[in-house]
């Protein structure tokens, strides 16, 4: 019974965490903005996805869980430190992820502390440059981590989806799938077509980019398709530390 009691309630704090704003900001930029996002981050992401977005004139955000640099992570290669450096070098943001890509949920407060503080430090050894963002691992948030960590960085980016607009949330950043298995070149146009209308912050988040892709993985013609259809309408893509310093949410980083 206990152990019910205590799953219901860890369901809940996860609901309440992805809907209660913590450090709301209101969207004032004109122009709408797509950001590229690549969580873990496997080799692939950085072997095939990184020189299509620098053919064309953009750059991305790839969130490293540092404890998983030469391992693998469902089954994909984690990109190592050469590639790491290689992206920050190129204009790529490196954003945090943990370091042993934990459950913020479940971690005890010091040691979520300690954990974030070492994927900090090895990511700006590599980088040259502290985490201005971080992507919770698994998408998975509650009241207490987010408490814990929503002044550690700027922003923070969840996997509601959904696109950043009016009052939304730099605690718990709203991001939409960017899967084969979840996505068309339809629902893609459908996207950004609501965000021409109504403007705000698109952001796609995506893990493995491969030609047989795993299920929360993009193959690189899809990815390649969604960047085109980007270009092809004239939308602003950047990493999203730049998106947080021209919002001016870049000072709350430490």
């Amino acid at each position: 019974m206990a152990n019910a009691f205590q799953d219901i309630g860890a369901g809940l704090s996860r609901r309440l965490a992805r809907n209660l704003p913590f450090r709301p900001a209101r969207w004032r930029l004109d122009a709408p903005v797509v950001a590229f996002t690549f969580d873990d981050f496997p080799a692939s992401a950085a072997d095939n996805a990184a020189p299509i977005l620098e053919d064309a004139g953009m750059r991305g955000t790839f969130y490293l869980a540092t404890g998983l640099v030469g391992s693998a992570e469902n089954g994909q290669p984690i990109a190592g430190l050469d590639r790491v450096e290689a992206l920050a070098a190129a204009g790529h943001e490196i954003g945090a992820h943990t370091h042993g890509h934990i459950d913020v949920q479940r971690a005890p407060d010091s040691a979520l502390i300690a954990d974030v503080e070492i994927n900090g430090l090895l990511i700006a050894e590599a980088a040259g440059a502290a985490p201005a963002s971080f992507a919770y691992p698994y998408g998975i948030v509650s009241l207490r981590a987010k408490q814990t960590l929503m002044h550690r960085y700027a922003g923070l980016r969840g996997i509601a989806g959904g696109i950043n607009r009016g009052v939304f949330d730099l605690a718990h950043l709203r991001a939409e799938e960017l899967y084969d298995s979840t996505s068309s070149p339809a629902s893609i146009e459908a996207l950004l077509d609501g965000l021409e209308r109504l403007g705000g912050w698109l952001i796609f988040y995506t893990h493995d980019v491969r030609p047989e892709p795993t299920g929360i993985g993009c193959s690189p013609a899809h990815f390649a398709q969604t960047v085109a259809a980007v270009r092809r309408r004239g939308i602003r893509v950047e990493p999203v530390a730049t998106t947080l310093r021209r919002i001016g949410a870049a000072g709350a980083a430490p």
